[in-house]
């Protein structure tokens, strides 16, 4: 027989050690490893107290808009509001001029594209102005009840009276 020995078989390299996949290695971000030096720690606090130059939109700028695209808005719905106060002042009889001021802030609020929830409570307010709130409706659904019991009892006495056909 064939007495030479057989060659060994090509192996893959091992897992472990240098021949590792290299996506596998554990990742160093840049932040943690500046974080463990002094000097590092001194650059990182600078970074995140520096002033912004252009921090985000305006205070007061509702979102989807930029500040020079909502001020001529604002200035529309201020001369529309000087008017409708106007109106409502004569109609309403209001006299007072920090209730007009106050009136026509909350009108000027309506008529801006803001937050819903500030647009509804603008609106509640010039409501509370201009129109009186309704009456308690259980004195009337009370009278109406009494009047439905009485007319049940006279239905029932005229009904008494008649002879019955059987």
């Amino acid at each position: 027989m064939n007495t030479q020995t057989r060659k060994q078989r090509a192996k893959s390299p091992s897992k472990v050690g240098k021949g590792a996949a290299p996506f596998k290695a554990p990742k160093k971000n840049y932040f943690s490893t500046l974080m463990e030096t002094e000097e590092g720690r001194a650059l990182r606090r600078y970074w995140s107290t520096k002033p912004r130059k252009n921090a985000g939109r305006p205070q007061g700028v509702p979102d989807g808009y930029r500040k020079h695209e909502i001020e001529p808005l604002r200035a529309k719905a201020q001369k529309e509001a000087e008017k409708v106060v106007e109106i409502m002042a004569e109609k309403y009889d209001i006299e007072s001029d920090y209730a007009k001021e106050a009136l026509q802030c909350a009108v000027e609020i309506m008529r801006v594209p803001a937050a819903t929830r500030e647009r509804l409570a603008a609106a509640r307010l010039v409501l509370d102005f201009t129109k009186q709130k309704p009456v308690a409706k259980s004195e009337v659904t009370v009278g109406k009840a009494e009047e439905f019991l009485a007319s049940l009892l006279t239905e029932d006495d005229s009904e008494s009276e008649a002879p019955s056909s059987s």
